[in-house]
């Protein structure tokens, strides 16, 4: 039957199909709604993108290397990318779905002397040069409440499954070419959980200016480089908000 894999793709993949079709029944859904620009009592025609920019912290980000007393640390990735939410259902307190996207990047690298036969450091000089990027692709359901009458601020909730594809790459700086430290390439997938919240203003009759912090869990299987990694990220970011 279905792995546990496949049901976070078909879920992910739902969140954003049924965020289309209610797109196209927004005009519908606001026929009967009078916009008031003085209020800000809907976004147009109701749905809304969010661009994301921030970094987040990773537990579980770090490699040994043979023969150096420091590891690679790639535990603190940037972080920018947006979020898609569908048309809301409810007047001040609100909930639809959205689907989200981000992109990471980082880089390390460890310097030290390799040990000599005798097992006494002091040997060839090695640097070790590492990057990693990410991919985060997640889906779920929101929640938004205003915290005023004019709508002017709000905050929010969001959750769901998440998906993360991270690629790994190693490579020696020097011309020592020592076999045991031999470039090495390796990508993980990996599936878990999100969570954000944030606080927004709005700076215009369609937009919000605020700040959020998000929080994932999720297991990636990097068997060359480290093994299983059981990570756990918290994210802060900027975050401006437009509805259309």
């Amino acid at each position: 039957m279905f792995t546990k894999r496949t049901i976070h793709l078909l879920f992910v993949g739902l969140t954003c199909i049924v965020g289309f079709s209610q797109k196209a029944s927004s005009a519908e859904y606001y026929s009967g709604v009078s916009i008031d620009n003085t209020d800000y009592n809907v976004w147009e025609e109701g749905y809304n993108v969010q661009a994301l920019l921030g970094a987040a912290k990773f537990e579980g980000l770090k490699f040994a290397v043979d023969g150096a007393s420091e590891k690679i640390d790639l535990s603190l990735f940037p972080q920018f990318g947006g979020a898609w939410g569908t048309t809301p259902i409810g007047d001040y307190f609100q909930y639809g779905l959205e689907c989200s996207f981000l992109f990471g990047f980082m880089a390390d690298d460890v310097s030290f002397y390799s040990t000599t036969p005798g097992g006494v450091p002091g040997g060839t000089y090695i640097r070790i040069s590492a990057s990693m990027w990410m991919i985060d692709f997640a889906g779920g359901g929101y929640m938004s409440l205003y915290l005023n009458k004019s709508r002017s601020l709000r905050v929010y909730l969001a959750g769901g499954p998440l998906m993360t594809f991270f690629n790994y790459r190693s490579q020696e700086d020097d011309e020592a070419s020592i076999p045991e430290y031999e470039d090495q390439d390796e990508s993980a997938f990996g599936i878990g959980l999100y969570a954000r919240t944030g606080v927004e203003f709005r700076v215009y009759d369609a937009g919000m200016l605020g700040m959020g912090i998000r929080g994932t869990w999720n297991t990636v299987n990097f068997s060359d480089v480290g093994g299983n990694s059981d990570l756990t990220g918290v994210a802060a970011f900027i975050s401006f908000t437009a509805g259309f």
